[in-house]
């Protein structure tokens, strides 16, 4: 072999002195091969700086070893600490990741379904931008619907309860003696804003107070929403001293809003509860209960569930696992009560 050559598994096992049948277990971590003789291996592939042909070996094996995640935007921290995890879950098992987003846009979902499918990718995990989920019927890829369900779609799904959650955290404000309480943010065709409505109402009735229907203010679920809802609200007269939002990105856009524009008299009377706790939730200085969920266990059944499909096990397709987050009360807002648990993600390391 001269030195322009590349080196081929066919040279690391002449090398090693073993055939290409072991090389080729060592190199994909079968477990099979006596130490001395992976040793053997792995010092030839060092002294060759062989590298494997993963085009070529997913051609031979029909696999290419890659997850597609598709994402309705990428800016939103809560979708991409769950891309975090399922790269920190594949990763070992030697898959790569290839993430997009479809922009809050259901064609643009369609395309980006259609860009993964045509790299071949072994199995999905999507979030979904919307209700519409025609698209997904029948594919013949493996496929985990994560964080939201699309109504009548037979697909693996893993959820919160959203609905249950968003009741608790509502009712922790009418704890503290709140008897008006808006709703800012949300989408009628994604299933988690409808859920955390439902929830939102079933607190109110529960209690015997109104919802305020000039007050429900629904308009999406990215940060620019929330600024522009929490402009919205302050603008009515006998605007509401406490919302329950969406989510996190109305929830920085809200705050934003309040920050930048409302009085001192509103800044220091609003209170806030909010889906979701994420490691820069303690400087939302007016949330007083944030719904935790649990990223890594959702993370981990997905990846459970989807090695499971693609080793061709399909026993109890299709599966809804429900998760119950839970509620963190932010003491530094002066929450009526505390749950005593430690708030998650704070093991976190941060550049």
């Amino acid at each position: 072999m001269s030195k322009r050559e590349t080196p081929t598994i066919k040279d690391v096992a002449k090398l090693a002195g073993v055939s290409i049948a072991t090389v080729s277990r060592v190199l994909n971590k079968l477990g099979v091969v006596n130490p001395e003789t992976e040793e053997k291996v792995q010092e030839a592939v060092a002294k060759l700086n062989y590298q494997p042909n993963a085009v070529a070996r997913s051609l031979k094996l029909n696999r290419t070893k890659s997850i597609g995640i598709l994402l309705p935007e990428v800016s939103n921290t809560f979708f991409t600490e769950i891309v975090e995890q399922l790269e920190h879950l594949l990763s070992p098992k030697g898959y790569a990741l290839l993430v997009c987003s479809s922009e809050n846009s259901v064609d643009e979902e369609k395309r980006k379904l259609s860009f993964l499918l045509e790299r071949n990718v072994d199995g999905l995990v999507i979030i979904a931008v919307s209700d519409e989920g025609s698209h997904f019927a029948d594919l013949d890829v493996p496929l985990v619907m994560l964080d939201r369900k699309i109504e009548e779609l037979a697909r693996d799904v893993i959820i919160s309860d959203n609905r249950q959650s968003a009741y608790d955290v509502t009712c922790r404000l009418i704890g503290e003696g709140r008897r008006r309480i808006g709703f800012l943010g949300g989408d009628p065709h994604v299933h988690t804003s409808v859920e955390r409505y439902r929830g939102f109402v079933d607190a109110l009735t529960h209690h015997g107070l109104a919802v305020e229907e000039r007050f429900v203010l629904h308009g999406g679920m990215t940060m620019k929403s929330g600024y522009t809802l929490m402009e919205k609200a302050l603008s009515f007269k006998e605007c509401p001293d406490a919302f329950f939002i969406v989510n996190d990105m109305v929830h920085i856009g809200a705050t934003s809003y309040l920050m930048e524009y409302a009085s001192r008299e509103v800044r220091h009377s609003m209170a806030f509860a909010s889906f979701d706790y994420l490691h820069y939730a303690p400087l939302l200085q007016f949330c007083h209960y944030a719904v935790a969920q649990p990223l890594e266990k959702m993370a981990k059944m997905a990846v459970q569930i989807l090695t499971r499909r693609m080793e061709g096990d399909l026993k109890g397709f299709p599966s809804t696992t429900v998760f119950q987050p839970m509620i963190v009360v932010m003491k530094s807002s002066e929450g009526a009560s505390s749950n005593g648990s430690r708030p998650p993600r704070f093991d976190k390391e941060f550049s």
